[in-house]
């Protein structure tokens, strides 16, 4: 328990200001990766430094507060979005299980295999216990606020991001 007390006092301590500056800085980032595109910004490294720079003056937060944020943002937004992609994925499996026993076909494997241990993953991936823990409810109910902001911007910089170069911490 005594790690937990340290982490959550390690950690970055979340508000409904806190949160809003940093969609204010994810939102500012994602608009200058996707919209430079000049000799200034030629390099990945440029480019990222440049709308970095925009984004924390955009946002008002320090450079620190901002990778504070960034980690238990995408900490939550990672997971809501890795629960959302297996939702899709079983949803897509019930449907070609439907179609194959609709035309009198075989269950094929892979999709039974992923509806066999489908639910224990989704279990898993709703469990924001260490989240809380870690953070405060508080924390968790701000980001649930925002859930849909919250991951996708998470997918949108995670995809640009890894289309220019590997940026995360």
């Amino acid at each position: 328990m005594s790690d937990v007390k340290t982490l959550r006092l390690a950690s970055a301590q979340l508000s409904k200001a806190s949160v809003e500056a940093f969609l204010v800085y994810q939102r500012t980032l994602l608009a200058g990766l996707a919209g430079s595109s000049d000799e200034a910004h030629a390099s990945w490294a440029g480019r990222f430094a440049f709308a970095h720079a925009r984004a924390l003056q955009e946002s008002g937060l320090d450079a620190l507060t901002q990778q504070r944020l960034k980690v238990a943002v995408s900490e939550y937004a990672g997971k809501r979005s890795a629960w959302l992609t297996v939702k899709q994925r079983v949803a897509e499996a019930e449907a070609a299980l439907h179609l194959a026993k609709g035309q009198g076909k075989p269950v094929p494997p892979k999709e039974a295999a992923l509806l066999a241990r489908a639910s224990s993953e989704l279990h898993r991936l709703e469990d924001f216990g260490e989240f809380s823990s870690r953070y405060g409810e508080g924390a968790l109910e701000l980001l649930q606020a925002r859930e849909l902001e919250v991951v996708t911007l998470h997918r949108d910089l995670s995809r640009l991001e890894g289309s220019g170069g590997h940026l995360h911490p």
